[in-house]
């Protein structure tokens, strides 16, 4: 028998009966081990308590602290689905132990969570609630400086095709000014006259036509998707075209928590949102003393809503405004706090929007500007989770989580360096001056 210097492992080992226990298998530092440490789940059930009926036929319902678990996976990994989530889970013993599932245990099945999504919490603030709770853990950690917000948008793609599209034609009668429909224009309608229903308008062939076929264009003016009405058409030069929603996102610079989060029609102009965005981060405790957003938020109407809210606007104008308010926000935009502002966006609203998509946020994956908003929400909360834990990984490695503290010990670091080169040379200086005097 010939001698070999290494073990042969024949499989029969993953054979044997052994008695495990999931926790043990999990290391102590897993990221999902230290989430569940910092949420409330019983929270999360009560707030989740009011969409189940209790007593009902039929089998018990997935614990819904399993159901929001299985979003914060989804975001926190940045999958595709939930069919490829729930299939990582079957083999990685960090996402069992997390939703509370043993080694042989049958995961949920995915519909259960598509009906959860868009049925049965579409209308609730579950997931809001859980943002909020895991951004008052990031202010009272120290990490949201409370003074400047960022605003940027970003488009999500839609769940539906281009082929969805349909024509929005709304008949009206010749000569009808006022709406009624009836074709007089003095508004009284027919029945107000005690005549008899109007007649529906009536359609005729159009005549035949010869000739190359003309080039169809369709606008979000002309026509709508039939599988998800809420999405828009986007077209953008060297891009192609395609339906979808526009999510708006606020930030804090200090380090880059995102205060508040809104999923809205890809219509009008991205200012809308800003009064909307303001009320939500005040909600959370933010002051939004200053506004920093790009020139796409530039507006009279925004600029007059922001001063309204007592909110400096550090917002470019148009390079075409002229009116007062531009030019004030334009030399506002020239002082050291407006191009801090500038870079403070690029930086952090841009990035937030970067990790975003890779969090989950790269397509919708259901339909509706609501539900999309809840993809939204979980995006944004498994974020945050990721600046608590960076924090206290800081902590624990003997580091404050403090941006601000740490600015100030590198501020003084390169001071005591700059001293330091300072007493060098002239140390260099006193020995050449004895060197040429020969003492």
């Amino acid at each position: 028998m010939a001698l070999t210097a290494f073990a042969v492992r024949s499989g029969e080992e993953t054979r044997q009966v052994q008695m495990v226990c999931l926790d043990d298998l999990v290391p102590a530092d897993d990221d999902f081990r230290r989430i569940e440490a910092l949420i409330d789940w019983e929270h999360v059930r009560a707030t989740a308590r009011p969409f189940y009926r209790a007593g009902g036929a039929g089998r018990m319902g997935v614990d819904p602290a399993v159901l929001v678990k299985l979003a914060l996976v989804l975001a926190w990994r940045g999958m595709p689905s939930m069919r490829a989530t729930l299939k990582a889970a079957q083999t990685d013993m960090a996402i069992r132990r997390f939703l509370g599932f043993g080694l042989t245990e049958r995961l949920p099945d995915h519909s259960t969570f598509s009906h959860a999504q868009t049925r049965r919490f579409a209308g609730s603030s579950v997931f809001e609630q859980l943002f909020t709770a895991v951004l008052r853990q990031c202010t009272e950690a120290g990490l949201v400086g409370g003074r400047r917000l960022l605003v940027d948008a970003t488009h999500v793609e839609a769940d539906a095709a281009l082929k969805s599209l349909r024509a929005e034609l709304s008949p009206v009668g010749d000569g009808d000014g006022d709406g009624d429909g009836d074709g007089d224009g003095d508004g009284e309608t027919v029945a107000d006259r005690g005549a008899q229903a109007p007649q529906r308008a009536k359609l005729a062939l159009a005549e035949p036509r010869s000739g190359p076929i003309p080039k169809r264009t369709a606008s979000n003016a002309t026509a709508v998707s039939q599988t998800d009405p809420d999405a828009k058409l986007r077209h953008k030069p060297g891009h192609r075209t395609h339906l979808v929603h526009r999510a708006q996102v606020a930030v804090d610079p200090k380090a880059r928590v995102i205060v508040a989060v809104q999923a809205e029609r890809a219509t009008g102009s991205e200012a809308d949102a800003l009064e909307a965005l303001v009320g939500r981060a005040r909600f959370a405790g933010h002051a939004v003393s200053e506004l920093g957003a790009d020139a796409g938020y530039a507006s009279l109407a925004s600029y007059a809503k922001l001063q309204a809210l007592k909110t400096t606007a550090l917002i470019p104008p148009q390079p075409g405004a002229k009116h007062p308010a531009a030019v004030a926000a334009r030399e506002r935009m020239r002082t050291p706090i407006g191009r801090d502002t500038a870079i403070d966006r690029q930086t952090h609203a841009e990035g937030a929007i970067a990790e975003l998509k890779h969090h989950g946020l790269g397509r919708a994956r259901c339909r509706g500007t609501r539900k999309t908003q809840l993809q939204l929400l979980a995006a944004a909360t498994a974020i945050n989770l990721k600046r608590l834990l960076a924090a206290d990984q800081a902590q624990a490695d003997g580091q404050t989580g403090d941006p601000a503290a740490r600015h100030a010990r590198l501020a003084a670091i390169r001071g005591l360096i700059t001293v330091l080169g300072h007493l060098l040379t002239e140390i260099d200086r006193l020995t050449a001056a004895e060197t040429s005097t020969g003492s």
